[in-house]
């Protein structure tokens, strides 16, 4: 049965709804649930084997701990699910979205500064005598990254905003990866960044600030698999 709804002014979009049937086709993997399921199940495999085999005693949210690591592999995750979910004829157009999600693997891993003395972004290593050759694919990888989050932006946005007037689900996941993105950023090193304006807070909640921030940036890619879950809901196979 197709239902015509008026979503816009200047357009008309049709919601295909399925009849249940012993004969229905099934929706394409991974649903919305069975994404939440598989990114929540992810987290909580590597956080335990961490604690169990490799922390010996340090805390799950150190650099390269199962928290960080299942960040990573959750990105990667997101990558995999936009092509399963996502129709092929899409790709090009949408190519951002993988990209990001590829970049903000490599972030996680460190690649940014794991191959270079000051970090692509870092303004030293173009200023001082780094090789020509490192400073050209720096650069050329810096200007990528620059590009994925410029056009993620310049159509993301509006995207967004046509899905949420249209009472779409999955743009309140991208608005919530957003929010955490900003304030991930925010409490990273709260400590020192209050210490610039003479404040001094506490150790424990400066620890506490740390463990929000690597919480949260957890689930930046969680919120990324679930609106791209969501985006393409109902899609067959």
């Amino acid at each position: 049965m197709i239902i015509a709804a008026k979503s816009t002014p200047k357009a008309m979009r049709y919601r295909m709804i399925d009849q249940q049937s012993p004969t229905a086709t099934s929706e394409k993997w991974p649903g919305l649930a069975s994404a939440a399921v598989l990114s929540f199940g992810l987290i909580a495999v590597f956080v335990i084997v961490d604690l169990l085999f490799f922390a010996q005693g340090q805390s799950f949210k150190r650099e390269g701990g199962g928290l960080e690591t299942a960040s990573a592999v959750l990105y990667i995750l997101a990558v995999v699910v936009f092509f399963i979910k996502t129709p092929m004829s899409e790709w090009l157009r949408l190519f951002h979205v993988p990209a990001l999600m590829a970049l903000f693997a490599c972030r996680e891993l460190d690649f940014d500064k794991a191959f270079t003395d000051a970090g692509i972004l870092s303004l030293r290593l173009y200023s001082g005598d780094t090789a020509l050759g490192t400073k050209l694919i720096a650069g050329a990888v810096a200007l990528f990254s620059i590009y994925v989050i410029l056009r993620t932006a310049w159509r993301g946005g509006p995207a967004v905003l046509r899905a949420l007037r249209d009472g779409a689900l999955w743009p309140w996941f991208a608005i919530l990866a957003g929010v955490l993105v900003v304030g991930t950023k925010t409490v990273d090193g709260l400590g020192r960044k209050l210490l610039d304006f003479g404040i001094v807070i506490s150790a424990d909640l400066d620890a506490t600030a740390s463990l929000v921030e690597e919480i949260g940036e957890t689930f930046i890619p969680v919120c990324a698999i679930l609106a791209i879950a969501a985006r393409w809901r109902g899609r067959k196979t």
